[in-house]
This record gives C-alpha cells, structure tokens and sequence, in this order.
C-alpha cells in the first residue's frame, strides 16, 4: 500500500481494493510459488465433502485408512454419469470437483486431499512471495487495472495508459520466467526423472510419486 501510495493519482486507492486485484493476480499469474501446498482431510457423506476455504487447484486426492491398511489413491473420473448416485458400476476410486465440493465414488469415509492453497495471513489478507519482479508486477497490475477506470473517465491520457499497460506487460512475463526457474535441487529431480534407463513396473500415480525423482541403480550380475 505504501508504494502503490506513493503515486499521486493512487494516493486514495482503497485497502479492499488492492486486495481485491491482489487475489486476481496470483490467480491470473499461476506459478507454484504464488501458492503453498497444503494436505487437509475431508470427510465423505453420501458421495459429497467440503473442499476448504483456501482451495485453489487439487494436486491428488487418496483414502485414509484405518491402521494398518493401504493408502489408495484416486483419478478423476472420465464417467459422464458420475453425478448419479447409483455409482455401484464404478471401477476404482473416482471423484469430480463440482464448485466447492469434492464427489467420490465412495459413498461415505474420510479422504485426504494435497491441493494448493491461496496464501493467507492469520487477518486472511493474501500473502505475496519475497520476489522484486513479483511484487513489481503486482504493482504494475493494480496501477493498470486503477487507470482503466481513470482512463475511462476521461481522466488521464491516452499515452499514460499505453504507458502502463507496456509495464505491465514487461513486468509479468519477467516475473512468471524468474518464478518458474528451476532450482539446481529441482533440477536434479527432472534429470532422474527423465534419464531413468529403465521404466518403473510400478504405478507411480498409486504412491503418490513418492520415488518420481530419484535416481535410478542397475546392478549388474
């Protein structure tokens, strides 16, 4: 707020509307580092649970089960009739996300789901990653989505939003390309993963790719 303030013609732009356009540019930019990831779980009670508040994307969804057994993960269903309650033809765990709800092919339990989750601090305001090119984006974005509307009333000049909506536009794609690089740690986890000489008998997807990045050792009698 101090910064965007520091502009004359945003000196009386308003907290709920930066956090407003805040929201819409962690959404509309997308990267992994504009979110957490987070597990919570959720219970299952005719086919339906409550996704949480802080929801954004799913990442897998499995089973919690009782001690002793197996986790057992689930696919999204590609049934056109998975909205019907008679599921008893289902094969597999199944679910589709309809609003803010979760529907499984099971009928009642408790399930665990990884998602990401739009950051909040502990007053619910979004929480910005600790990146210059981000925030300077986000910035940008706010200004330009502010100016619209100044600009629509006549109230600045053609050349300062053509300005602005340059700025924008050089911003964003420089923060998207910095926050997707690849940390040498994560690269080391792509390398394993696509110079493996050897495919995995297993189904990665059923353990929740727990081994996905780990280097491969052939032993050779």
């Amino acid at each position: 707020m101090d910064r965007l303030t520091r502009h004359p013609l945003l000196s009386d732009i308003q907290l709920e509307t930066v956090v407003d356009y805040a929201v819409d540019f962690i959404r509309i930019v997308g990267t992994p580092p504009s979110f957490i990831e987070k597990t919570e779980p959720i219970e299952i009670k005719d086919y339906r649970g409550y996704l949480p508040c802080d929801f954004y994307q799913v990442i897998q969804v499995r089973t919690l089960p009782k001690a002793g057994n197996k986790f057992e993960y689930f696919r999204h269903s590609t049934d056109s009739f998975h909205m019907s309650p008679k599921k008893e033809l289902h094969r597999g765990l199944t679910y589709k996300l309809q609003g803010n709800c979760i529907i499984t092919s099971i009928r009642n339990g408790m399930i665990e789901i990884a998602y990401m989750a739009l950051p909040v601090d502990e007053d619910g305001y979004p929480l910005i990653p600790d990146n210059s090119m981000y925030t300077r984006a986000l910035e940008l974005y706010i200004k330009l989505q502010f100016f619209t509307v100044l600009f629509d009333e006549g109230r600045i000049s053609h050349v300062v939003y053509e300005n602005t909506k340059s700025q924008y536009a050089w911003a964003v794609g420089q923060a998207q390309t910095d926050l997707i690089r690849p940390t040498i740690d994560q690269m080391e986890a792509i390398s394993n993963m696509w110079n493996k000489f050897l495919p995995d008998a297993t189904n990665d997807h059923q353990h929740g790719y727990l081994n996905e990045g780990s280097k491969e050792h052939i032993i050779i009698h």
